[in-house]
């Protein structure tokens, strides 16, 4: 059934309701105001006439209305009766001297008509003085029956009117379904029209605009990320086409005799081999970036910082990698170490791979508020801000080009920043062409350490500056040297050399 039906079928029971309770009330206080008339009528009875001594006379001259009927009971249990109807009242149990008390007919009588009777006692005589209530009743009947032909007409209007103000009210609903139809069509700029907010349409429609804006949005983004995923699987395919058509035709040339320079065809394949392993090291990453559960602990930022610029050193021998920290103290983070130290290389190798030949890269640790900040600075070529501003979605390269050698994947910084956004904190770049990049990843700080001194290991010919930052000597083994502010070289050449990740996306 409609909603306006609905509407319409309570409206009209709500009010007949209304009305049967009205109707009750009113005939209620009818019925009472009649027979407190019919009381009063009574006792002015009992009073007057019906005390006259000759009313029981042979004239008849002080014989009462027809409508009362008078009945004595005297002493010797004999007993008169004036005015006999084909109905007399019961007045067994009626209570002498009391008010005067509704009674219904006796058996004996033809009908079934009610009275309204008291009795009195005088000189051992018992006086009844009773009314016939059918004048009463008649009125009462004709009242209820004129209440229900109201009420029956009110009804009718009620349900006329309240169904042409529903559907008027309803109608902004039916505008509601016209446009959830349109968008259904496949028009995804309708909106609902604008009601008035303190309404209950106002409120919806306003609902109602901003789910289909976060659903168009959401919609347009899916598109977004279908696009790049075809974008991707067609780099994937091409790169792996590549590779396995190059294993192909070498394999074909030695077996088909034209060379026989088998340590030149195992080095090519051998090389195809790795290229097309490049990819799928790439999708695990990702995957275990994001499915991986992380080993939460205090870890020192600047020990970390310290080694992964040593790996970074032993892998980029001809490259300038510095660490400057800024934060007056040692920069603790609750994290995973491994995963920290995976986010810091991967930044680096970035920017070393993708920066340019003469590009320095400097880590630089400072304290913002509750948050400790981890720069990664370089002096490379920088990116436009249409680049930058897309640098960490997946599958996105700034070279469209589908060589690994030129373009990668476009899955390194979103797994760097996947492993961030797992630590609870965000990060964020700031590119300029021609002058470099700077990474700030933010993560929040743990409870500070107790201050800590270089000890016996500490070089001691290291000048004291604001960007000095002494390590101790149980985590280390050593101290190390600042160069120049915001960026100054560590020497800590003999650090174990880590893992150096293949490079993730250009900048």
């Amino acid at each position: 059934m409609p909603l306006r039906t609905w509407l319409v079928v309570l409206l009209v029971v709500v009010s007949g309701l209304g009305l049967i309770s009205a109707s009750v009330a009113v005939s209620a206080v009818m019925r009472d105001v009649l027979y407190n008339q019919v009381d009063d009528e009574l006792i002015e009875a009992e009073n007057g006439w019906a005390r006259t001594a000759n009313i029981f006379g042979v004239d008849m001259t002080g014989r009462p209305p027809t409508e009362y009927s008078l009945i004595k009971i005297y002493p010797d249990g004999s007993v008169r009766y004036l005015n006999p109807y084909e109905s007399m009242p019961q007045v067994d149990q009626l209570v002498i001297g009391a008010a005067p008390e509704t009674v219904d007919s006796t058996e004996e009588s033809r009908s079934t008509s009610e009275w309204r009777a008291m009795a009195t006692e005088s000189d051992g005589v018992i006086t009844v003085v009773a009314k016939n209530l059918d004048s009463e009743q008649v009125l009462l009947r004709g009242l209820a029956v004129v209440q229900l032909m109201i009420a029956v007409v009110v009804l009718m209007l009620i349900a006329i009117s309240g169904f042409w103000f529903i559907r008027r009210a309803l109608r902004p609903l039916r505008v509601v379904e016209r446009t959830a139809s349109e968008i259904a069509a496949g028009d995804l700029d309708k909106r609902v029209p604008e009601w008035p907010q303190h309404t209950e349409v106002g409120q919806l429609a306003s609902a109602l605009n901003i789910m289909l804006a976060k659903l168009q949005a959401s919609i347009e983004h899916a598109q977004g990320k279908e696009e790049q995923m075809r974008r991707f699987v067609g780099d994937a395919s091409h790169e792996l086409r590549t590779p396995l058509t190059s294993l192909r035709g070498y394999t074909e040339l030695y077996r088909s005799g034209i060379t026989d320079d088998v340590d030149m065809v195992l080095s090519k394949i051998d090389a195809e081999s790795s290229r097309m392993s490049y990819l799928v090291e790439d999708l695990l990453a990702l995957t275990r970036a994001e499915g991986t559960r992380l080993d939460i602990r205090p870890v020192d930022v600047l020990e970390l910082s310290l080694s992964v610029a040593s790996s970074a050193r032993a892998a980029f021998t001809d490259r300038t990698i510095n660490v400057s920290n800024d934060t007056l103290g040692v920069p603790v983070v609750y994290g995973d170490a491994s995963r920290l130290h995976q986010i810091i290389l991967n930044l680096i190798t970035n920017g070393i791979r993708h920066g340019g030949d003469e590009a320095e890269i400097t880590i630089g640790l400072e304290r913002d508020g509750d948050d400790v900040l981890i720069k990664v600075i370089d002096t490379g070529r920088g990116m436009d801000p249409e680049v930058s501003a897309h640098i960490f979605e997946r599958f996105y390269r700034e070279d469209t080009s589908r060589t690994r050698d030129t373009g990668g994947s476009g899955l390194g910084l979103a797994i760097v920043k996947s492993l961030v956004e797992q630590h609870g904190g965000s990060i964020d770049v700031e590119s300029e062409l021609g002058v470099g990049s700077t990474f700030t990843v933010r993560l929040p700080a743990a409870d500070d350490p107790e201050p800590t001194h270089a000890e016996d290991g500490a070089d001691d010919s290291a000048t004291p500056t604001a960007n000095a930052v002494p390590v101790k000597a149980s985590r280390k083994g050593r101290g190390f040297r600042n160069g120049k502010k915001n960026g100054a070289s560590t020497s800590n050449s003999d650090t174990p050399r880590g893992d150096i990740p293949r490079e993730e996306k250009e900048t």
